[in-house]
């Protein structure tokens, strides 16, 4: 049996950055982050654009893109930041959207969104 390969985070917290498990990845929630890796302030748009480019960065590694991800799970920190939210998730996933659960939540260092996704490739098997 063949366990999944974990990917250390640069993060202090005690999680992976990723986990590939046959032909998924699974990367862990992100939030916006400055190069320093402190809390990225701004409006919703910035954050979710900060948090969709970390996400691509880290699908890159695995040889992925946002192509490749099936399901996301969204975090904003008052549900009716939706609307600009939603316009900036679709800018980056266009005709290739993943199944999604979208919830409000306080989230850590109270920024205004995280994101979790899976991502599949027949090419990871």
């Amino acid at each position: 049996m063949t366990l999944p390969v974990r990917y250390p985070s640069p993060l202090t917290a005690p999680l992976s950055k990723s986990v590939r498990a046959g032909g998924f990845v699974f990367l862990s929630g992100q939030t916006p982050k400055n190069s320093d890796l402190s809390p990225l302030r701004g409006d919703i748009q910035q954050q979710t654009k900060n948090v969709l480019d970390a996400i691509e960065a880290s699908l890159a590694e695995h040889g992925l893109t946002l192509a490749h991800v099936v399901r996301a799970t969204c975090w904003l920190s008052d549900i009716s930041l939706m609307k600009p939210f939603n316009e900036v998730y679709a800018s980056y996933f266009k005709d290739a959207l993943p199944v999604r659960s979208t919830v409000e939540a306080k989230l850590s260092q109270d920024v205004d969104v995280e994101i979790e996704i899976t991502a599949w490739s027949a090419d990871l098997l």
